[in-house]
Protein backbone atom coordinates (compact mmCIF):
# COMPACT_ATOMS: atom_id res chain seq x y z
CA UNK A 1 0.00 0.00 0.00
CA UNK A 2 1.49 3.34 -1.20
CA UNK A 3 1.38 6.58 1.20
CA UNK A 4 -1.93 8.45 -0.54
CA UNK A 5 -4.04 4.98 0.18
CA UNK A 6 -2.13 5.08 3.98
CA UNK A 7 -3.30 8.56 4.20
CA UNK A 8 -6.99 7.76 3.20
CA UNK A 9 -6.72 4.89 5.75
CA UNK A 10 -5.62 7.20 8.07
CA UNK A 11 -8.65 9.27 7.52
CA UNK A 12 -10.90 6.82 8.09
CA UNK A 13 -9.39 5.92 11.75
CA UNK A 14 -9.37 9.57 12.64
CA UNK A 15 -13.27 9.69 12.45
CA UNK A 16 -13.26 7.01 15.25
CA UNK A 17 -11.77 9.85 17.67
CA UNK A 18 -13.72 12.76 16.08
CA UNK A 19 -16.86 11.19 16.53
CA UNK A 20 -16.74 10.24 20.27
CA UNK A 21 -14.89 13.81 20.88
CA UNK A 22 -17.41 15.78 18.83
CA UNK A 23 -20.29 13.93 20.53
CA UNK A 24 -19.23 14.67 24.29
CA UNK A 25 -18.35 18.42 22.88
CA UNK A 26 -21.85 18.96 21.91
CA UNK A 27 -23.61 17.36 25.12
CA UNK A 28 -21.24 19.34 27.55
CA UNK A 29 -21.81 22.76 28.32
CA UNK A 30 -19.56 25.73 28.85
CA UNK A 31 -15.82 25.53 28.56
CA UNK A 32 -15.55 21.77 28.60
CA UNK A 33 -17.98 21.45 25.69
CA UNK A 34 -16.32 24.13 23.69
CA UNK A 35 -12.76 22.78 24.30
CA UNK A 36 -13.82 19.43 22.87
CA UNK A 37 -15.29 21.16 19.95
CA UNK A 38 -11.93 22.61 19.58
CA UNK A 39 -9.80 19.33 19.58
CA UNK A 40 -12.93 17.70 17.43
CA UNK A 41 -12.30 20.60 15.05
CA UNK A 42 -8.49 20.16 14.41
CA UNK A 43 -9.23 16.34 14.10
CA UNK A 44 -11.40 17.11 11.20
CA UNK A 45 -9.29 19.57 9.73
CA UNK A 46 -6.12 17.14 10.06
CA UNK A 47 -8.09 14.51 8.63
CA UNK A 48 -9.26 17.06 5.48
CA UNK A 49 -5.88 17.82 5.03
CA UNK A 50 -5.30 13.95 4.06
CA UNK A 51 -7.46 14.24 2.06
CA UNK A 52 -5.46 16.87 -0.31
CA UNK A 53 -2.35 14.71 0.90
CA UNK A 54 -3.22 12.26 -0.59
CA UNK A 55 -4.57 13.23 -4.07
CA UNK A 56 -1.36 15.48 -4.64
CA UNK A 57 0.94 12.71 -3.80
CA UNK A 58 -0.69 10.08 -5.42
CA UNK A 59 -0.89 12.50 -8.80
CA UNK A 60 3.02 13.95 -8.11
CA UNK A 61 4.97 10.85 -7.46
CA UNK A 62 2.34 8.63 -9.88
CA UNK A 63 1.11 6.60 -7.61
CA UNK A 64 -2.50 6.74 -8.41
CA UNK A 65 -3.66 3.18 -8.37
CA UNK A 66 -7.59 1.80 -8.49
CA UNK A 67 -7.55 1.29 -4.93
CA UNK A 68 -6.83 5.01 -4.10
CA UNK A 69 -9.35 6.05 -6.55
CA UNK A 70 -11.95 3.81 -4.46
CA UNK A 71 -10.72 4.19 -1.27
CA UNK A 72 -10.16 8.40 -1.26
CA UNK A 73 -13.99 8.95 -2.36
CA UNK A 74 -14.79 5.83 0.31
CA UNK A 75 -12.86 7.78 3.04
CA UNK A 76 -14.34 11.57 2.50
CA UNK A 77 -17.69 9.89 2.34
CA UNK A 78 -17.15 8.32 5.71
CA UNK A 79 -15.50 11.01 7.56
CA UNK A 80 -18.36 13.69 5.97
CA UNK A 81 -21.56 11.34 6.64
CA UNK A 82 -20.19 10.74 10.54
CA UNK A 83 -20.19 14.19 11.30
CA UNK A 84 -23.36 14.64 9.79
CA UNK A 85 -25.15 12.19 11.88
CA UNK A 86 -22.94 13.41 14.97
CA UNK A 87 -24.92 16.68 14.23
CA UNK A 88 -28.20 15.23 13.54
CA UNK A 89 -28.25 12.70 17.10
CA UNK A 90 -27.91 16.16 18.67
CA UNK A 91 -30.18 18.60 17.10
CA UNK A 92 -27.66 20.40 14.54
CA UNK A 93 -28.85 19.20 11.87
CA UNK A 94 -32.37 17.86 10.06
CA UNK A 95 -32.41 14.47 9.79
CA UNK A 96 -33.85 14.71 5.72
CA UNK A 97 -30.42 17.05 5.17
CA UNK A 98 -28.40 13.80 6.15
CA UNK A 99 -30.57 10.85 4.07
CA UNK A 100 -30.48 13.56 1.15
CA UNK A 101 -26.61 13.02 1.08
CA UNK A 102 -26.57 9.54 2.03
CA UNK A 103 -29.20 9.02 -0.97
CA UNK A 104 -26.66 10.83 -3.19
CA UNK A 105 -23.39 8.82 -1.59
CA UNK A 106 -25.10 5.18 -2.08
CA UNK A 107 -26.43 6.39 -5.27
CA UNK A 108 -22.80 7.06 -6.53
CA UNK A 109 -21.41 3.84 -4.58
CA UNK A 110 -23.96 2.02 -6.49
CA UNK A 111 -22.34 3.79 -9.81
CA UNK A 112 -18.66 2.92 -9.00
CA UNK A 113 -19.60 -0.40 -8.08
CA UNK A 114 -22.00 -0.92 -11.67
CA UNK A 115 -18.77 0.75 -13.00
CA UNK A 116 -16.05 -1.27 -11.71
CA UNK A 117 -18.05 -4.39 -12.59
CA UNK A 118 -17.25 -2.93 -16.36
CA UNK A 119 -14.11 -2.92 -15.31
CA UNK A 120 -14.32 0.99 -15.28
CA UNK A 121 -12.92 2.55 -12.50
CA UNK A 122 -14.68 6.24 -11.63
CA UNK A 123 -12.21 8.86 -10.02
CA UNK A 124 -13.32 12.09 -8.38
CA UNK A 125 -14.79 14.89 -10.94
CA UNK A 126 -14.48 18.29 -10.26
CA UNK A 127 -17.61 19.44 -9.03
CA UNK A 128 -17.49 16.42 -6.64
CA UNK A 129 -14.00 17.42 -5.45
CA UNK A 130 -16.14 21.72 -4.93
CA UNK A 131 -18.92 19.11 -2.86
CA UNK A 132 -16.14 17.66 -0.53
CA UNK A 133 -14.82 21.22 0.15
CA UNK A 134 -18.27 22.83 0.73
CA UNK A 135 -19.15 20.22 2.97
CA UNK A 136 -15.90 20.37 5.36
CA UNK A 137 -16.03 24.32 5.55
CA UNK A 138 -19.79 23.54 6.72
CA UNK A 139 -19.56 21.17 9.17
CA UNK A 140 -16.31 22.79 10.36
CA UNK A 141 -18.54 26.05 11.10
CA UNK A 142 -20.97 23.71 12.20
CA UNK A 143 -18.23 22.76 14.84
CA UNK A 144 -17.49 26.12 16.00
CA UNK A 145 -20.47 27.39 16.45
CA UNK A 146 -23.69 24.50 17.40
CA UNK A 147 -26.57 26.98 17.37
CA UNK A 148 -29.48 24.48 16.47
CA UNK A 149 -30.74 22.93 13.71
CA UNK A 150 -31.78 25.86 11.67
CA UNK A 151 -28.43 26.94 11.59
CA UNK A 152 -27.27 23.90 10.96
CA UNK A 153 -29.38 23.56 7.73
CA UNK A 154 -29.13 27.07 6.56
CA UNK A 155 -25.20 26.07 6.88
CA UNK A 156 -25.50 22.82 4.86
CA UNK A 157 -27.56 24.36 1.87
CA UNK A 158 -24.71 24.88 -0.68
CA UNK A 159 -23.08 21.89 -0.25
CA UNK A 160 -26.58 20.32 -0.43
CA UNK A 161 -26.71 21.71 -3.82
CA UNK A 162 -22.99 20.94 -5.11
CA UNK A 163 -24.10 17.18 -3.68
CA UNK A 164 -26.78 16.96 -5.98
CA UNK A 165 -25.43 18.48 -8.98
CA UNK A 166 -22.17 16.39 -8.70
CA UNK A 167 -24.50 13.07 -8.26
CA UNK A 168 -26.26 14.48 -11.75
CA UNK A 169 -22.92 14.83 -13.70
CA UNK A 170 -21.37 11.22 -12.61
CA UNK A 171 -24.94 10.27 -13.55
CA UNK A 172 -24.30 12.17 -16.85
CA UNK A 173 -20.69 10.80 -17.36
CA UNK A 174 -21.41 7.07 -16.78
CA UNK A 175 -24.95 7.29 -18.83
CA UNK A 176 -23.76 4.63 -21.04
CA UNK A 177 -22.44 1.89 -18.78
CA UNK A 178 -25.95 2.36 -17.25
CA UNK A 179 -27.36 1.85 -20.49
CA UNK A 180 -26.38 -1.14 -20.82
Amino acid sequence: MNLPNKLAVLRIILVIPFVFILSFGLRIEGIGGFILRILAFWIFVGASITDFLDGYIARRDNLVTNLGKLLDPLADKILVLSALVVFTKNDQLSVWFVLLILFRELGITGLRSIAAAEGKVIAAETLGKWKTVSQIIAILIIILFPLGNMFGTFIMIIPLVLTFMSGYEYYVNCKDILNK
